[in-house]
């Protein structure tokens, strides 16, 4: 009778076993980059291919520090309030803040500053609004020092990270990889061949779809980040064994005691 039993049991332990086969992944499966060789060459886009284009919109952080105390106050308002104050620019590293004390470059493409008046800026990449600011400042100011940085760089990263959420960057250039560093990298169950990159146009939302485990990701242009663009990091298919495993295991541990039930009963 036990070797019956035993028998019936056989296909059940065969499922078992095959299930969790297929829900076993390599870890070479969350490798990023895993074609890449020693002392290898790796080819990326030109700067001019890779830098976010300034538009109307835009919210800018601008400082202009002169010889003119007056003209500090205006330009750096909390050198005023909050001289020793550690969080004095703090306030511009909130949607709140960018939007209430930052520049917004408006429809026409201009920044519009006390003293100087409007600056055209959109257009041009970010890397040289700080530059086109300073030639401007320069005609109206003495030994101007110009600092300006765009405050509404934020991306959102959501599906298979261990921290999804809303992310700003505040240097000139920002890569997929540095918006999965602030996210705390991936998840086990991450597919990283296939991480989508949803980017904002003025006629739609353009799509670009990258391969974190091929060298060539740095080639395309959705590893460089553009300001509010979407990145959706898919789940693979092995984390549908992982959610059903529970349901696996339950199916087979009744279809288990049933046939010995069923031998005892005989």
């Amino acid at each position: 009778m036990k070797t019956i039993q035993i028998k019936k049991m056989i296909p059940l332990i065969g499922i078992a076993m095959s299930l969790s086969f297929f829900s076993c992944r390599s870890s070479k499966e969350l490798m990023y980059m895993k074609d890449v060789h020693n002392n290898q060459m790796i080819k990326a886009l030109a700067d001019t291919a890779t830098e976010y284009i300034i538009e109307p919109g835009d919210i800018l952080y601008v400082s202009i520090k002169s010889m003119n105390a007056e003209v500090n106050a205006l330009f750096n308002p909390e050198s005023n309030m909050e001289m020793q104050s550690s969080n004095s620019y703090q306030k511009y590293t909130t949607p709140q803040g960018a939007y209430l004390y930052g520049f917004e470059v408006n429809d026409l493409g201009n920044l519009t500053l006390p003293i100087i008046g409007e600056i055209p800026v959109a257009g041009n990449p970010n890397s040289k609004i700080e530059k086109i600011v300073q030639q401007y400042a320069d005609k109206y100011l003495k030994e101007a020092i110009v600092k300006v940085k765009l405050l509404n760089y934020k991306v959102t990263i959501m599906g298979e990270v261990k921290s999804p959420g809303v992310y700003y960057n505040y240097n000139n250039n920002f890569t997929i990889l540095e918006a999965l560093a602030m996210a705390n990298g991936n998840t086990d169950y991450a597919n990283i061949t296939n991480i989508m990159v949803i980017r904002p146009q003025p006629d739609g939302q353009k799509a670009m779809i990258l391969d974190m485990s091929a060298s060539n990701s740095w080639a395309q242009k959705g590893f460089y980040l553009h300001p509010n663009d979407y990145i959706f990091v898919e789940p693979d298919k092995h984390k549908n064994f992982q959610l059903n495993a529970q349901a696996y295991s339950m199916i087979i541990s009744s279809a288990s005691l049933l046939l010995a039930v069923i031998g005892l009963l005989r």
